[in-house]
């Protein structure tokens, strides 16, 4: 019954469209005898005295539309209704919804949201649960409250890109309908997610999308039909699918690891210089001057140990039969009268340029 919800208990009540639940009726009074009193709903307009399918067809012609209507009370009089015995009255106002078409739904899936969106990483890291971020995000809700200030699925919505928006809905932005005339309770949605946030609601599916970081979602936008003013999931009116990127929140980079980054293979100040210096003629007179010195501690040398035959005979006495010399040692043998091979050519070099000079 229309007048079911007129009263104030039906707000948590429930509904059967046609009553074919046959849920409990609301009483207006408690205690109420049956055939005490009678009432009616007067509505004004373009409805006034028509009743029955009528009433019916002209609601349906009107589409949406706000109705002043004044409820009346009669006493009873033989079991009957008294209108001359008006004992209450009240003006209400009753908005009548239109039916918005099922073609029009699917209408507005195609038109109204997008294929693609990209989520500023704040919106994600700010989210609160609850909170409106996550509604109609694997869950089902009314399909009218699909652009609610901050809402995951506003986003889809092409109107929403020059609209306000709030983290957590905290400033009260209008809403945006995914469809104009939409009528409270005559459609439902949901937003699918793939991957591991299918099935996740609340502050797991939260704390999975921030976990996930950065990630581009596939997701199917679902529209269904109502029945009884709730979801009718067999019902399928419109899919669109669509891509949400979201952005995880970036780690801060420490400065160490800023360091490492920007840090080039570079050789030390002293090596540079090594390597960039260019001889000199201050640097070959020191070097000259250097090898003067060694020649002639050369020559100290020749005369504190002179050769002599006392050192071959020295020898000749201890030549004694020996083990065969190792591979180690004929290295050190071969290495030392190179070496000195090397230094007798220097010698014999700055010996020779000493007499040129004289």
């Amino acid at each position: 019954m229309l007048t079911r919800l007129l009263l104030k208990s039906s707000d948590k009540a429930p509904w059967s469209d046609n009553g074919t639940a046959k849920n409990p009726a609301l009483l207006p009074l408690e205690g109420l005898a049956k055939g005490q009193y009678f009432y009616e709903v007067d509505l004004n307009g373009n409805t006034t005295g028509k009743d029955g399918q009528a009433l019916l067809d002209q609601l349906r012609a009107n589409g949406t539309r706000t109705y002043q209507a004044t409820v009346k009370v009669y006493g009873a009089k033989d079991g009957k209704a008294d209108l001359s015995n008006l004992v209450a009255t009240k003006n209400v106002t009753v908005d009548m919804n239109g039916l918005i078409s099922k073609e029009a739904v699917k209408d507005s899936v195609t038109k109204n949201i997008k294929d693609h969106i990209d989520v500023p990483a704040s919106y994600l890291e700010k989210a609160n649960v609850p909170g409106p971020f996550l509604a109609g995000v694997n869950q089902v809700i009314p399909y009218e409250a699909f652009g609610g200030d901050g809402m995951l699925t506003r986003l889809l919505l092409k109107s929403s890109d020059k609209a306000p928006w709030s983290d957590n809905g905290t400033a009260n932005n209008p809403a945006l309908l995914p469809l104009e005339g939409l009528a409270k309770g005559q459609y439902f949605y949901e937003v699918d997610l793939n991957g591991n946030t299918t099935g996740k609601d609340g502050q797991a599916l939260l704390d999975q999308l921030r976990a996930n970081g950065t990630y581009a979602y596939q997701a199917t936008v679902k529209v269904y039909g109502a029945k009884d003013g709730k979801p009718d999931l067999t019902n399928l009116i419109a899919t669109r699918q669509v891509t949400i990127q979201l952005r995880g929140k970036e780690m801060p980079t420490t400065p160490s690891q800023e360091g490492q980054m920007n840090m080039k293979p570079s050789t030390t100040p002293s090596q540079e210089e090594q390597m960039n210096k260019k001889p000199s003629a201050t640097d070959s007179m020191s070097t000259a001057e250097g090898t003067k010195e060694v020649d002639h501690r050369m020559t100290d040398v020749k005369g504190e140990h002179p050769t002599s035959k006392p050192m071959t005979d020295t020898m000749k006495k201890n030549d004694k039969p020996t083990l065969p010399k190792t591979g180690e040692a004929q290295t050190a043998t071969a290495t030392i009268g190179f070496f000195g091979l090397v230094l007798a050519g220097i010698l014999s070099l700055l010996g020779l340029k000493e007499k040129q000079k004289d």
